[in-house]
């Protein structure tokens, strides 16, 4: 939590001596920062074959009462909403909101983590949709070597079709050959 460094700093300066600063949980339930609530709205435009041509994602998350991280959470998590695919057209609007709640701050895949799995849940729904393999799907909408990403970066060292593939070998997920032959 962004609050407990400045106490330790404080607490070493004033005394001249190294301060491990820990809360007890009543003081953690009462003073830390949660995770940042968020809203995430995707919006997909996908070809019958399987492409995803478009995506608009409207993104909220709940700073609480004052902001701790939550903004550069909020940009951090719009970058990722596109996900590991080649998308031509990309719009997404983020907004960090300031609410009654406790406020809060980073965590583990700070601003990532819940985008991702909605971007991942839309993936899955966008396949069973279209009758088509979650798998494959991803397969045929996953970035290569020089895809334009959707903040319009070529992409580099992509490795996900491999990954894909060694999972699916791994959990016996059959899967068609030409996906199989990808690189």
């Amino acid at each position: 939590d962004v609050i407990v460094e400045p106490i330790a700093i404080l607490g070493a300066k004033l005394t001249g001596r190294p301060v491990s600063f820990v809360y007890s949980r009543e003081e953690e339930m009462q003073i830390s920062s949660p995770r940042a609530a968020e809203k995430v709205v995707i919006k997909d435009g996908v070809m019958k074959d399987g492409r995803i041509v478009a995506r608009k994602v409207t993104g909220y998350t709940d700073a609480g009462a004052y902001s701790r991280h939550s903004p550069y959470g909020a940009q951090k998590g719009a970058a990722h909403y596109p996900g590991p695919y080649t998308i031509p057209n990309v719009w997404i609007d983020t907004y960090c909101v300031y609410t009654n709640r406790t406020p809060s701050s980073a965590m583990r895949g700070f601003g990532v983590t819940i985008g991702d799995f909605a971007l991942e849940v839309q993936m899955d729904k966008l396949a069973r949709l279209i009758g088509m393999d979650p798998l494959e799907f991803r397969f045929i909408n996953a970035y290569r070597d020089g895809d334009m990403k959707a903040h319009r970066q070529p992409t580099e060292g992509a490795a996900l079709i491999e990954c894909m593939q060694e999972a699916a070998r791994a959990a016996n997920w059959p899967v068609a050959e030409k996906y199989m032959a990808m690189s």
